[in-house]
């Protein structure tokens, strides 16, 4: 059975509405961090030992971490149900299905108990090692599944989706349990590589996916372009997560009064960073959009309209980046500074893809 004639309309719904539940998690996550809510239960997966804790409604913290919670859960059912629907076609399938849900949950299990081990250090260790070594079981599934099967490109990715959003999951629980700015972070950017994901199957489950262009990407170019955006979102987490409380300096082009402030201070040293990489990136894109303009006479250029919608959202970045520091880390503007830096990075990605993927046609056409 041919990749396409498994993704027919619904299922490319579906694949959308994953992805849309997704940006909404990204960007409570986004909320929750930025009211410093990340820590309103010490327990995990249970929020107060409860599915259901007394009061969470009525307050923003406890109401902004389990919602959170929630909505990690209510995605991670919409990727089990995605990687379901791209492969069981018989009982056998939906058997295997089963199978790796259990050993999922089973891994999933012995993390939440090394999680919930505070008194015995040794124990502690031993269920970590074995929640590792369990572990490695889906991933050689995984990987296994890529190299060896008839798989079609959708079943491989949906079956990594599946694989990801299980281990986001047990990286939110591990920064809860262990009190840990590190797995925040890990977490935070993992995120962003999963949603990346989500994306690739939306267009690779497209109708247009197959068909081979005749005109010209630039995949070094883009690929260095994700590359920059996602250095910015790394070093991004690394400060909202290891400095919660307001900012560290309110310069917008100078820090600590400086072009290039004392490097004394890791903090300063982020700011410093994420406010360089805003340059490196606005230049970038203008550079980008020179390029395309240049090429629009001739129409040869692959994934043009991603490249005005990034020069578009990069300008409304520095815009509410600026706004940040102007309004002293304001809730509503720092949020959506962050779901406008997904936006970038959804379309970064797009372009890159396309980029990519007309190079590889235009290859075989050569051949």
């Amino acid at each position: 059975m041919s990749m396409h004639q498994e993704c027919g309309k619904a299922f490319r719904f579906f694949t959308k509405l994953v992805v849309l539940f997704t940006i909404l998690l990204i960007w409570w996550g986004a909320a929750t961090t930025t009211k410093q809510a990340g820590m309103a239960f010490p327990d995990w997966p249970l929020s107060a030992g409860s599915v259901n804790p007394d009061g969470w409604l009525s307050y923003m913290i406890p109401f902004l971490e389990h919602s959170h919670r929630l909505l990690g859960k209510w995605v991670g059912i919409l990727v089990l149900v995605l990687f379901a629907w791209s492969y069981v076609r018989s009982w056998r399938s939906l058997l295997e299905v089963v199978g790796i849900v259990l050993v999922l949950a089973t891994v999933f299990g012995i993390f939440i108990a090394f999680g919930a081990e505070r008194e015995d250090a040794a124990r502690k260790q031993l269920f970590l090692w074995v929640a590792l070594a369990t572990s490695l079981v889906p991933v050689g599934w995984l990987i296994w599944c890529w190299t060896s099967r008839g798989w079609s490109l959708v079943q491989k990715l949906c079956a990594t989706a599946l694989l990801m959003v299980t281990t986001q999951a047990i990286f939110g629980g591990v920064r809860v349990t262990e009190i840990s700015n590190a797995f925040a972070v890990v977490h935070g950017c993992f995120a962003q590589a999963f949603f990346c994901l989500l994306i690739l199957i939306v267009m690779v489950a497209g109708k247009d996916w197959v068909r081979p262009s005749s005109r010209i990407g630039m995949p070094k170019t883009s690929i260095t372009l994700v590359s920059l955006v996602y250095a910015q979102l790394i070093i991004a987490a690394s400060m909202r997560h290891f400095h919660r409380y307001g900012l560290v300096d309110t310069g917008v082009l100078t820090t600590q009064g400086e072009l290039i402030p004392e490097f004394d201070n890791p903090v300063i040293v982020l700011m410093f960073l994420h406010k360089l990489m805003a340059v490196v990136i606005l230049s970038f894109t203008a550079v980008l959009f020179v390029m395309v303009e240049r090429s629009r006479g001739e129409e040869t250029l692959l994934g043009s309209r991603y490249v005005y919608l990034l020069v578009g959202a990069v300008a409304v970045q520095i815009i509410l980046g600026i706004s940040v520091i102007m309004t002293g880390k304001n809730f509503w503007i720092t949020n959506f500074h962050v779901l406008n830096g997904l936006a970038i990075l959804a379309f970064s990605f797009a372009f890159a893809v396309k980029s990519r993927r007309g190079a590889l046609h235009l290859k075989l056409a050569n051949s």
